[in-house]
């Protein structure tokens, strides 16, 4: 190892990838980040189109400073370096549903056919559970146990939560409701946050999601949109001393004695390292870009068994006018009898109207399919949904870019959209990570370290918790940190909290225990 210098290279410039490169930099190690495509960001990049700037992938709200992402910052000494946005309307989590299920749901916009829409906002999600319910088509005893539900699942610590890592967020709802439709319908609801199917979901993941972005007050997205975040992470690892390279795909990891040497380039250039970072996902790391001879056969095993997070099928849609009133549109594609499919909408220029020329809206939807093919998701019923959702939606827009392959979006879709299809796609290829699902998530997500040494994995396909960005970034910090444990790096202790706060978070503890007790399902 002596001729193998003390440098990381980190494969990959997605939010993960750039914070991990941050942090290393910041702790002194050199490092190089590189990135395939020529621009940076991986499904957190973004493209220019008729002056609107789109994000390539649809993120999820975020607790922006106070989250995840601004922990990143905090540690490297630059806690404002990405201003965080709220919504000019409230935070809301509109629900669309089959007509036949929602007779009598209150209604915040004019419904299209077979569809309602429910406003419920997530500060205040426990006191909308009744106008939730009856979107879902709840019976009023069934309301009632679903209050109970939100109730107890505000309440629940930490602890309870890992209980709850393998169990769908379909049979955790049914735990309150027994009516198996009920519960199939609130089981997507829960799920939405990690875009998989309230059967294949971790409740227990889905859970904290909900909890977090709940207790952070008003949901925020990034100023400049999600691209902001990996671009400030990259110049401020650039400022640190790192070298950023976009057009500069790895073909392979070099092993040998099981001990990393680097990385090849596909242009042939060599890169010696002690410590690679990949967040290429963990089968195309061991199967692709390492081999799997260099690991154990039952990792090898373990890698191959894993249910990869599906592909996301998204759109943009970039509007005349402002036609949302809400943040985010949140639902269940299908109803009246068809399987319910997660689709969530996220309207950037609600947080920061500079993303559109003025007097523009832009949408970022996607809906997903089930990672074991249990549920299909197309544009097609994603359009459907929005338009569902939004009465005359695309009668309005100005262009609709598309998951590539898509019919209808081209049709729709105004100008030369080649540039936003390769967006897309690349987004979709980058996406991939472990899904969330039970025995995929807590105690049983895919470790950051790996059987050969100076091998590590980051961004959604090991470590972290959460969802989206967050997720990321929260796997970001756990690799880095144990990459400096294993050079015997002192991480230093945090500060001890100061009286008063022990003893509010002891009295919060108290009461939540109880009202968690209080609210627990019954048999």
């Amino acid at each position: 190892m002596d001729e193998v210098p003390l440098r990381a290279v980190v494969i990959g410039s997605g939010v993960g990838g750039a914070a991990a490169a941050l942090l290393l930099a910041h702790a002194g190690i050199p490092t190089v980040l590189a990135e395939k495509e020529r621009r940076l960001g991986g499904s957190a990049a973004a493209y220019e189109r008729d002056g609107f700037r789109v994000d390539t992938g649809t993120h999820m709200l975020c607790c922006g400073e106070d989250g995840p992402l601004g922990d990143v910052l905090r540690r490297v000494g630059q806690g404002d370096a990405i201003a965080f946005r709220q919504s000019s309307e409230p935070a809301a989590l509109c629900l669309a549903v089959g007509a036949r299920r929602a007779r009598g749901a209150a209604r915040a916009a004019a419904p299209g056919a077979g569809h309602v829409v429910v406003r419920a906002e997530l500060r205040r999600l426990a006191g909308s559970a009744r106008a939730l319910a009856r979107g879902l088509g709840l019976t009023p005893l069934e309301a009632a146990r679903a209050a109970r539900l939100v109730a107890h699942a505000t309440a629940m610590r930490d602890v309870d939560l890992s209980a709850c890592d393998d169990v769908t967020a379909e049979a955790y709802a049914a735990r309150f409701l027994p009516r198996g439709a009920a519960a199939a319908r609130l089981g997507g609801l829960l799920a939405l946050p990690l875009l998989l199917p309230g059967a294949e979901a971790s409740a227990g993941e889905a859970l904290l999601a909900w909890r977090r972005l709940a207790r952070a007050g008003q949901p925020r997205y990034p100023e400049g949109g999600a691209a902001r975040v990996p671009d400030v992470f990259c110049r401020l690892a650039r400022e640190l001393g790192a070298a950023v390279w976009t057009g500069a795909a790895v073909r392979r990891v070099v092993v040998r004695d099981r001990r990393v040497r680097g990385v090849e380039l596909e242009d042939g250039t060599a890169v010696p390292a002690r410590i690679v970072i990949s967040t290429a996902g963990l089968l195309p790391t061991v199967s692709g870009l390492v081999g799997e001879p260099h690991f154990p056969e039952a990792y090898v095993a373990r890698a191959r068994a894993l249910t990869p997070q599906p592909r996301q099928v998204q759109v943009k849609i970039a509007l005349r006018g402002r036609r949302v009133a809400a943040a985010a549109l949140a639902g269940l594609a299908g109803g009246d009898g068809a399987p319910p499919v997660p689709f969530y909408c996220l309207v950037p220029t609600r947080f920061d109207p500079s993303l559109a020329p003025p007097g523009h809206e832009l949408l970022c939807a996607c809906a997903v399919s089930g990672a074991t093919g249990s549920a299909a998701a197309s544009v097609d019923g994603l359009l459907r949904a929005l338009e569902g959702a939004v009465p005359g939606l695309l009668s309005d827009a100005l262009f609709v870019d598309g998951s590539p392959g898509d019919r209808r979006a081209d049709a729709l879709a105004a100008g030369d959209a080649l540039a936003a299809g390769d967006a897309l796609a690349a987004s979709n290829a980058l996406a991939a990570g472990t899904a969330q699902t039970p025995g995929q998530v807590g105690r049983a997500r895919p470790a950051v370290y790996t059987p050969v040494r100076g091998l590590y994995l980051a961004g959604r396909a090991a470590g972290g918790r959460g969802a989206g960005m967050e997720l990321d970034a929260s796997s970001a910090m756990e690799c880095v940190d144990r990459i400096l444990v294993d050079l015997g790096r002192d991480l230093g202790a945090p500060a001890p909290p100061a009286l008063l706060d022990i003893a509010g978070a002891l009295l919060g503890r108290a009461a939540a225990s109880t009202l968690s007790w209080v609210t627990r399902p019954r048999g």
